[in-house]
């Protein structure tokens, strides 16, 4: 990381690659975001590009630390940690669907998940609008408990 002074020295694109240019950390912002894997372990088993466990712990302390996520302990269990999205975070999940339209216009992904993302890969304003103001309820606000699956209605 580099302190406040170098940061504002940095063209806007290098930051960002500094200190997201890495392959996980979309993907885990995806699954949070999108699949509400919130737990080690919810992300760790339902990956699908199969994580390990010392690149997902370096990530999500690297997503804290950068003031992405934040990290409470579960009431229900005292060894698990539950990881909610903070309003930089949500920030970056229209970057995460500008991803997927780039690939999708661009490359061959899965046409069974481009077609369940549609809305989002297509750059519908009003459906991303939606779905960022629902993630601030979820995690931020904590009023909303998400079902499985809530954005593709």
């Amino acid at each position: 990381m580099f302190d406040n002074s170098v940061e504002q020295e940095m063209c806007p694109i290098a930051l960002a690659s500094h200190l997201l240019g890495d392959k996980w950390i979309p993907i885990i912002i995806r699954d949070i975001a999108l699949f509400d894997r919130r737990t080690f372990n919810d992300v760790l088993k339902n990956n699908l590009e199969k994580i390990s466990t010392g690149s997902l712990t370096s990530r999500l302390q690297r997503l804290v630390h950068l003031e992405m996520l934040e990290v409470t302990d579960d009431d229900t269990h005292s060894q698990k940690r539950i990881y909610s999205l903070t309003e930089s975070g949500i920030g970056f999940v229209p970057v995460v669907f500008k991803m997927a339209s780039w690939t999708a216009e661009f490359r061959n992904p899965s046409p069974v998940i481009v077609a369940m993302s549609q809305p989002y890969v297509d750059g519908d304003a009003d459906a991303i609008d939606f779905f960022l103001k629902t993630l601030r309820d979820i995690h931020i606000h904590k009023t909303t408990v998400p079902e499985p699956l809530w954005w593709k209605s």
